[in-house]
């Protein structure tokens, strides 16, 4: 499930998030604590997280244009 997010600027995880995928700019990355994910853009603003990397990844790929709908 998508939790509610407001695009909110951050550090661009260097201390407590794994990067999983990147492309185009746009990073999936996992906490190491809670396990959650997030979707980063190429200013580290975070557009969407949840703790089901299936719908953050379909998501990832809509956001980097690898997803045709």
């Amino acid at each position: 499930m998508l939790f509610p997010n407001i695009p909110t600027k951050t550090m661009g995880g260097n201390v407590f998030w794994d990067t999983i995928k990147s492309r185009k700019g746009w990073k999936i990355q996992q906490n190491i604590f809670t396990q959650h994910y997030r979707i980063l853009d190429q200013n580290n603003v975070r557009h969407a997280w949840s703790s089901d990397y299936d719908e953050i990844e379909q998501l990832f790929e809509t956001y980097t244009g690898e997803r045709y709908q």
